[in-house]
């Protein structure tokens, strides 16, 4: 007998590639929202939002995996309100961060 496990995935695009993380780490998917730029931080790092109280830190993930810069803005205040970048919230172990994706 041959068993098969099925495994779903969280989808998004970032310029015109497709990624996909494990439902099972994705803890909610959201359109934009401000953020608190961290001095000196790493580049990859967009800044901080607030999640209901929790401060989560935001990760331009186009930017860490090194996408061409024509391909992805990670910057949101060059870009229109309707192509700003979501937040897909992943859980890893006891923290949480957001990947800022296209859609």
């Amino acid at each position: 007998m041959s068993t098969t496990t099925t495994r779903q995935f969280c989808t998004f695009r970032l310029g015109r590639h497709l990624f996909g993380i494990p439902v099972e780490r994705v803890q909610e998917v959201f359109r934009y929202q401000e953020m608190t730029r961290v001095p000196l931080a790493d580049d990859n790092i967009r800044g901080l939002i607030n999640l209901r109280g929790q401060i989560v830190t935001a990760i331009g993930l186009g930017r860490m995996l090194g996408l061409d810069a024509e391909e992805r803005v990670d910057d949101p205040a060059a870009r229109d309100e309707e192509s700003l970048p979501m937040n897909v919230v992943v859980r890893t172990g006891d923290e949480v961060i957001s990947f800022l994706v296209d859609d």
